[in-house]
């Protein structure tokens, strides 16, 4: 039971959405009433731009591929403009990933973390 809590202690951070053109999609997300959080950031690792927008309280993250080595790119090309991954924070991302697949969970690329490319100390798991 010690790992449903942990799972229960994890929140929402945001909802990924994936677009061809960010900032037609910025656009349209204001024309929404979300906000932009920060500038459009550029992530080298992933080849992706990225800008994360708020509406009372939730928040989207806007991720566009700016090449075809993008990670998303064929994502993109087979969903289209579309939500595609909900991302919860947690406490101790390591130590929540190794109790959600120790306990059977299935965790996509549990292998893989990279910080953000933010001026954050946050990391990530994909």
């Amino acid at each position: 039971m010690k790992l449903l809590e942990d799972i229960r202690m994890m929140k929402i951070h945001h909802i990924g959405y994936i677009v061809k053109k960010i900032e037609k999609a910025i656009l349209a997300f204001e024309d929404l009433g979300y906000v932009k959080k920060d500038d459009t950031i550029f992530d080298e690792y992933r080849q992706i731009d990225i800008c994360f927008m708020e509406k009372d309280g939730y928040c989207v993250e806007l991720v566009s591929p700016v090449n075809k080595e993008s990670s998303v790119f064929g994502l993109l090309k087979k969903l289209g403009n579309s939500a595609y991954h909900i991302c919860y924070s947690c406490p101790n991302l390591e130590d929540t990933i190794e109790k959600f697949t120790r306990g059977g969970g299935i965790f996509s690329g549990s292998s893989r973390m990279k910080r953000l490319p933010l001026e954050t100390t946050e990391f990530v798991s994909w």
